[in-house]
């Protein structure tokens, strides 16, 4: 090869060479500047999309050790039948119910103080939509909006009806509805609640993506605290 021609094929390299780190440096460098000391934030869970069995929707539902301290399971998880996927005064089940499991918690080994997690599927998401307005029910002024939202509709209801320190948190994602409700010892703080229905939404998109459910409230709680 001559020299000119040696010449201009190590130009056209060093152009190639720079061309490339260019277009990389356009990305913004999250460890750089404003953004070095921001927690990156985990994506926002996928919409429940697929049938999940009813051994997943158990698996889901927080266990002894992956809830918020103080609560254990009061007994065992439980095959949630359909009327229990309704509103409370409404013992029909409801359009398009598929299958579901719950789980109560007794705090400090206590019945006085308990919490309560259900897990409804439905055949598609307009059902779980459906039945996921009748659930939370009408009590707009006691409503909060959950934040960061969990799934595609989420809502805090504070002291349902005539109870007090109590907190319902509502979601439903593609064609799943998750309730908790949290009986006493909040003084109307929903984070306890939130934190339940942000973990059993993150557990049933890891059974989606076929993964074995890790993610505890207990993390979830602490990581909205940071």
């Amino acid at each position: 090869m001559s020299r000119v021609r040696l010449a201009l094929a190590v130009s056209l390299i060093g152009t190639a060479a720079l061309t490339g780190c260019s277009s990389s440096s356009d990305e913004p460098d999250s460890t750089s500047g404003t953004n070095a000391n921001k927690p990156v934030s985990s994506p926002a869970p996928k919409p429940i999309t697929k049938d999940l069995t009813q051994a997943d929707l158990t698996k889901a539902v927080l266990g002894d050790g992956e809830t918020l301290p103080g609560y254990t399971v009061h007994g065992t998880k439980e095959v949630t039948d359909g009327e229990y996927c309704n509103r409370s005064d409404d013992d029909s089940v409801p359009k398009g119910w598929a299958r579901g499991s719950d789980a109560s918690y007794e705090y400090n080994g206590s019945t006085l103080n308990m919490a309560d997690v259900h897990i409804c599927l439905f055949d598609t998401a307009k059902d779980a939509h459906n039945s996921y307005v009748a659930w939370k029910g009408t009590e707009k002024s006691k409503e909060q909006s959950a934040k960061p939202p969990v799934g595609d509709e989420s809502t805090l209801v504070i002291n349902p009806g005539a109870s007090e320190d109590s907190v319902y948190a509502y979601s439903r994602s593609g064609k799943v509805n998750i309730r908790v409700e949290v009986d006493g010892n909040t003084a109307g703080d929903p984070s306890g609640a939130q934190a339940m229905l942000s973990a059993t939404l993150k557990r049933l998109q890891q059974l989606q993506d076929g993964k074995h459910p890790t993610v505890t409230a207990a993390e979830e709680k602490a990581a909205a605290e940071k």
